[in-house]
């Protein structure tokens, strides 16, 4: 048994450095094929094989996942049948834009599912099978997947050249951004650029699709580790990464993160007013670049000046539109997983999966932020499942990215651990008033085998059931 439980821990050791990586790929001509997902599918024998004790909850998991794929693949396509319309699609994006006619049983409802395979496979591993000391190993792979982001950074600046060596992911020229080759497509790890006082500075993206997925991805990491790991520089390190997207992404995770942190924020007036004596000297000598950082990462999306501001609301407002004017059963249900890919999860999800949908995807992912305790673990992780929430509904509509699902199932596995240990409280209670009892039990007989019968007749009568008689 502890060679079967020892292979597991190894296999994610290797996992956790794969895991965050979406911009190679194994066999370029085959989209997924990141080492990542391939991993998801590799676990499935390895827990056959040896998954020990936990292997019957983790069928038991993968079952009801799909049991819930299943209800939702036959009502979304019940919908579409019985639809007394085909829906408009020629003003969003749709994932398989070589067939925008087809709207029943669409190629991309079956290639999107398998992206939900993978993440139903990694949450399951991780839930089932994760250990403390995989902590170590997360802090190393993201620290090093930020250093490697910087390193990008660091080269633009020195050559002028991006400096990614190893992205390999190709998609079509709709992704926008990406370095273009010479038959039409796109690297799969986007370049972006902001200019700061007229000095191009390229924005960290590492080895995700571009540098809001970076965010997305790393941010949970780095409020867990901020609260749990002992060692600062490489939370240091993760942090200043999240800072080199220049994303706003990120800013929409320190607004959840700090909304959940303030009902347990203990305030030293002094350190506030130091912190604050500080922050204020910075911003008056780095006035001129903040103020026009903020311009770039906010209000010029906000205003839709700039393309992704631009492109951001016009396809949230053609997905709402599209959703609003479809049948009624299709607004409920959707209209198939996979169809549609908007720039925001919250849109995607409501087209493609409808209300019932929407809401159950949120309900799973909020539910151990009701559920879990306030010890500074705890506390961390339920600030990355409202933080991972936020930034996946409102900026990021990318729902299988692998990272962000750690933190996730953590929090699970927390939940889990929480109930198990107040029914071990509760079951030591009961056991405590059963040895309770029976010792008081155990003293009435003995008081009753000495005690001799006229006592027993004179308590009676002087506590009978009207009281003392004086």
């Amino acid at each position: 048994m502890k060679e079967k439980a020892a292979l597991t821990d190894l296999y994610y050791r290797i996992w956790a450095f794969a895991m965050p990586v979406t911009s190679f790929l194994v066999m370029p001509s085959i989209q997924g094929t990141t080492i990542g997902y391939l991993m998801c599918f590799l676990s499935v024998p390895l827990v056959l094989l040896f998954g020990g004790r936990a292997r019957k909850h983790w069928l038991h998991f993968v079952g009801a996942a799909l049991l819930v794929w299943l209800i939702m693949f036959f009502t979304s396509q019940f919908a579409d049948v019985m639809a007394p319309f085909d829906p408009d699609f020629s003003k969003v994006v749709l994932v398989d834009d070589t067939d925008p006619f087809t709207f029943v049983m669409r190629k991309s409802l079956f290639t999107q599912s398998a992206y939900v395979a993978a993440v139903v496979l990694y949450a399951a591993y991780v839930y089932h099978y994760y250990k403390p000391t995989w902590d170590q190993w997360l802090l190393a792979a993201i620290t090093l997947f930020a250093l490697y982001g910087m390193f990008e950074v660091a080269y633009y600046i020195a050559t002028g050249q991006p400096g990614d060596f190893i992205s390999n992911r190709a998609f079509g020229d709709q992704f926008g951004k990406g370095i273009v080759r010479s038959d039409g497509t796109v690297n799969g790890s986007s370049f972006q650029q902001i200019d700061v006082k007229g000095f191009p500075i390229q924005r960290l993206k590492a080895l995700t699709g571009e540098p809001s997925m970076y965010a997305m991805s790393i941010f949970p990491f780095w409020v867990y580790f901020n609260a749990t790991s002992r060692v600062r520089w490489p939370v240091w390190i993760i942090g200043l990464s999240l800072l080199m997207t220049t994303s706003s992404t990120v800013l929409i995770g320190y607004a959840v993160y700090s909304l959940i942190g303030v009902r347990k924020l203990g305030i030293n007036p002094v350190k506030a007013l130091i912190g604050l004596f500080v922050l204020c000297i910075i911003a008056y000598v780095l006035q001129d670049y903040i103020a026009d950082l903020f311009k770039q990462m906010v209000t010029d999306k906000l205003e839709a000046k700039t393309e992704s501001g631009s492109d951001r609301s016009l396809l949230f407002l053609e997905s709402m539109r599209l959703w609003f004017h479809a049948a009624p059963l299709n607004q409920l249900v959707g209209v198939g997983f996979g169809y549609i890919r908007s720039t925001d999860l919250f849109s995607t999800l409501l087209v493609n999966i409808g209300v019932v949908g929407t809401v159950f995807i949120s309900a799973m992912m909020l539910y151990p932020a009701f559920k879990l305790d306030w010890d500074p673990r705890g506390m961390a992780l339920r600030q990355c499942c409202a933080a991972t929430w936020t930034m996946m509904m409102v900026s990021v509509p990318e729902f299988a990215y692998l990272a962000p699902w750690t933190l996730v199932a953590m929090a699970y596995v927390r939940v889990r651990a929480l109930k198990l240990a107040r029914q071990h409280v509760d079951d030591r209670a009961a056991a405590s008033a059963m040895r309770d009892a029976q010792d008081g039990a155990s003293i009435g007989t003995a008081i009753g085998r000495h005690v001799r019968p006229e006592i027993g007749a004179r308590i009676g009568s002087r506590f009978g059931p009207r009281g003392r008689h004086l």
